[in-house]
């Protein structure tokens, strides 16, 4: 019985994380731009000779009713994202937060949309 209750709780698991797309998003002139994936963010930079990279970083989650924040560090600055609705992102709600070792803080709105 206990291993048919443990097999039930794994799968209903898998397909409840198999389920969430990854989301990308950008601020409003483009200056940053990562996509969230799980506990994951990728962050986008454009090189100029026009190729793409990425650094892929993994985040502390707190997860509220309808939405989540993830803190991350990066080149010593700390990077705090949030989410205050994952089912209607907004812009005016949903921001990155970057504050500078000095305690210099910048935050940015950002654009967020799940990706196909």
């Amino acid at each position: 019985m206990r291993v048919l209750i443990l097999s039930l709780v794994t799968l209903m698991a898998s397909s409840i994380f198999a389920g969430i797309k990854p989301i990308s998003c950008e601020t409003n002139f483009g200056e940053r731009s990562f996509t969230i994936e799980g506990s994951n963010i990728a962050f986008h930079q454009e090189r100029k000779d026009g190729r793409s990279i990425s650094s892929v970083l993994s985040t502390r989650t707190q997860n509220s009713h309808e939405g989540f924040r993830k803190t991350l560090y990066k080149d010593g600055y700390k990077h705090l994202i949030n989410i205050e609705n994952k089912n209607s992102f907004d812009s005016s709600n949903d921001f990155l937060a970057i504050t500078s070792p000095k305690g210099h803080k910048m935050t940015f709105p950002i654009n967020c949309n799940f990706m196909e």
